[in-house]
């Protein structure tokens, strides 16, 4: 376990705080975890240390990385945006609200990331009004705020992504309608009603949404219509007939439980895959190769079917030799990790394994991230029983 033993300023023995923690797997198979908060401290001296600030527990937070270099981003308990940031060997942190004054989010923010292209990543979240707030890293921070965008309403997630042609958040409306905002600053951000342009299905008040980009301008998204049924939207450009959708439903997609939350993976030139939950609360992969299949995640000690926590959320993220992964909270509050795919799978109870701090309880549309490294896959997900 590698996590700093110093008490954080402000908390007596036996007082509690939230954190992020970090599961990675190494390249030999092996795992360790981390207290974020407490590794990216600032020394006092004699023994005391100030952490980084403690997330909101309401808040959603992202994390992105491929490399060494790993961020993490999250509002805190005061709703500043805080980055969790590491070269590989060190982790710091800095307050984004108080260093450049982006707004605070609103206790409920979900955040989204996309990728990096040009050397250019995306931030979203939504401030304490409901507007969506954008951030733009490319070596130094900016932000805009628009009140001409709709407003992100309470219930809603964010999904984001990037491709050749540019950048591209979806979230609902307050009518249910999938809404695209692309671009940042100057020329003019683009505003798009997906739902009416496209003439999509309406999505479900409980849905989660999920998108992925590739190529010039390739763009999914995914997102559960009123009858709980995945809605695959596939976007090629700016004209009404560019843009189609299918209910996968029907092809070979199961039906999703109320309210699941949905994360789809990236591969190269195309969607590796999107997971979900079914009825049964179970944990769902599904995929595409020659028609769309969905396969079940089982435990490999019991060869059992696990059942997800209701409070649960999802994140996936597929390798370089395109593997899937996908990481969730059971129903037993632990922890769990599967790496598919169906002919050679693998699934680690890392709660168990490791003894990890207990997952915090949570509303669906966060907190849990995974991305995948050149080392292996790192899991964050937040805590309110942190050790020192």
């Amino acid at each position: 376990m590698a996590t700093a033993r110093a008490r954080p300023t402000g908390v007596m023995p036996g007082g509690g705080y939230t954190a992020v923690i970090e599961v990675a797997q190494e390249p030999d198979g092996s795992f360790h975890w981390t207290n974020l908060n407490i590794a990216a401290a600032d020394d006092e001296g004699g023994g005391i240390s100030r952490p980084a600030p403690f997330p909101a527990l309401t808040s959603g937070f992202v994390a992105i990385g491929g490399g060494s270099d790993r961020c993490v981003y999250y509002a805190d308990t005061d709703g500043a945006v805080i980055e969790l940031r590491t070269d590989g060997s060190t982790w710091g942190y800095k307050n984004l609200t108080s260093r450049i004054g982006v707004p605070v989010a609103a206790w409920n923010s979900p955040f989204a990331v996309a990728g990096t292209r040009s050397k250019t990543m995306m931030l979203y979240y939504v401030e304490e009004d409901g507007q969506l707030v954008v951030m733009k890293a490319r070596g130094t921070w900016t932000f805009m705020v628009k009140r001409h965008i709709p407003k992100v309403p309470a219930h809603s997630p964010l999904a984001a992504l990037q491709n050749g042609r540019g950048r591209f958040v979806y979230f609902f409306d307050k009518h249910d309608h999938v809404i695209e905002v692309e671009g940042f600053g100057q020329p003019a951000t683009r505003i798009t009603d997906l739902t009416a342009f496209a003439r999509l299905p309406s999505a479900s008040p409980l849905s989660g949404l999920a998108a992925v980009g590739w190529g010039n301008d390739r763009r999914r998204v995914y997102y559960a219509d009123t009858d709980d049924s995945l809605i695959e939207m596939m976007g090629y450009g700016d004209e009404q007939d560019s843009w189609s959708s299918e209910n996968l439903g029907g092809k070979g997609v199961r039906q999703l439980k109320d309210g699941s939350p949905l994360a789809a993976a990236p591969a190269d030139r195309v969607v590796e895959g999107v997971a979900l939950w079914g009825r049964g609360s179970e944990p769902l992969w599904a995929s595409y190769e020659n028609g769309w299949r969905t396969q079940e995640i089982y435990t490999t000690r019991k060869e059992a079917r696990p059942v997800v926590a209701a409070n649960s959320s999802i994140a996936c993220a597929a390798s370089t030799d395109r593997r899937p992964w996908v990481s969730y909270v059971g129903e037993d509050d632990h922890l769990a990790l599967w790496r598919g795919p169906e002919s050679d799978w693998q699934w680690w109870d890392l709660t168990a394994d490791l003894n990890l701090p207990a997952a915090a309880g949570v509303a669906p549309q966060g907190p849990l991230a995974l991305v995948h490294t050149e080392r292996g896959p790192r899991v964050y997900y937040l805590t309110d029983e942190p050790e020192f």
